[in-house]
């Protein structure tokens, strides 16, 4: 059973917006009721246990003796009121406000409970080319993307220098770093920290990447396939969906808990010769079981790509990766 966090606000607009928001984030932690008024509030405090409550700044005196373990007011005036009650602005987005109550609630408690795994094994697909301008990432977004329409799915990019923020054109105050350091200090507020970290593209999650290839260095192999299996128990993903660079570290490790891998190639000298030496490698290794997960896709030349990442399921690109997706990785059964 998940626990209970009450919104309340008697402007409704705002109230059932914000109710939406949270209501379609299938990890959110707590179960979401809304109120109008502080006596439909009250009523259902008598016989529910409370654990959140977020409320309009002017009705929060109303509701000062129910009984609550945690309050965020969302401040309309500037002047914060209620004595060691977190305030925030009330007139920011969605998103930043879930950021704020999670990172308040998180600070006031230590015994956070983890949520149970769906019982669904998370799967794990991993893109990486040896070959440089091969649509790779506008390959997995798209993927990303069309498996999302049916499917829970999160993307992380792994490469040295993504582009992304630059591509959204947003500016990202946290980032995969974020995550780690959770995960590797308070393990047990990850759930609800992921919470204010993950965004949205098209129905598809991500969590924003490094900004510098320095960060991703830090970080072995084994470290993030740890990560990997604590975001599977942690959250409800059906995918997993890895831009993969050469700058991770233990790379091969990496690929090795994919799924699937798809290695983007060209029909170039060049391009021929990096993957050459790439599978000689692999196999000099002894990593034959990469080989046997991996599969070779020469893209053909589209005429038009989408102009940005919101358009990723249209097109020329989008029919291309959804033939893909339903052969290799629904196995032929449509939608899987």
């Amino acid at each position: 059973m998940k626990k209970i966090m009450a919104l309340c606000d008697g402007e409704q607009d705002y109230l059932f917006h914000m109710a939406d928001y949270l209501g379609k984030r299938d990890t959110f932690p707590f179960a979401v009721h809304s109120f109008t008024n502080t006596a439909q509030l009250k009523k259902f405090a008598d016989s529910n246990e409370i654990e959140l409550l977020l409320i309009a700044e002017n009705v929060y005196e109303k509701t000062m003796k129910l009984p609550v373990r945690h309050t965020v007011i969302l401040n309309e005036s500037g002047n914060e009121v209620g004595e060691e009650v977190e305030n925030i602005n009330k007139y920011q987005s969605s998103e930043c406000i879930l950021k704020a109550v999670m990172n308040s609630y998180m600070g006031s408690h230590d015994g956070i409970p983890r949520r149970l795994a769906t019982g669904n094994r998370m799967k794990i697909i991993g893109n990486y080319t040896p070959i440089g301008r091969s649509f790779q990432t506008t390959f997995a977004l798209s993927m990303g993307q069309i498996l999302a329409k049916n499917h829970k799915t999160l993307y992380l990019n792994l490469e040295s220098y993504s582009g992304f923020g630059y591509l959204l054109n947003r500016e990202f105050t946290t980032d995969i770093m974020d995550v780690f350091y959770y995960f590797n200090c308070e393990r047990e507020k990850l759930a609800y920290k992921m919470e204010g970290l993950v965004q949205s593209v098209n129905g598809l999650d991500y969590i924003p990447p490094v900004m510098s290839y320095q960060q991703l260095g830090g970080i072995t192999g084994e470290q993030w396939i740890q990560l990997f299996r604590e975001i599977e128990k942690i959250s409800e993903y059906e995918y997993l969906i890895l831009d993969l660079s050469e700058q991770v570290q233990g790379l091969f490790d990496v690929l090795r808990e994919c799924c699937n891998i798809f290695t983007i190639v060209r029909e170039d000298g060049i391009a021929e010769a990096k993957l050459r030496q790439y599978e000689t490698f692999i196999q000099s290794m002894n990593y034959e079981d990469i080989t046997a997960k991996t599969k070779k896709w020469k893209l053909p030349v589209f005429r038009r790509l989408p102009s940005g990442i919101e358009q990723l399921t249209r097109g020329e690109m989008a029919a291309c990766v959804t033939k893909i997706v339903e052969e290799e990785i629904y196995g032929g059964k449509s939608g899987a």
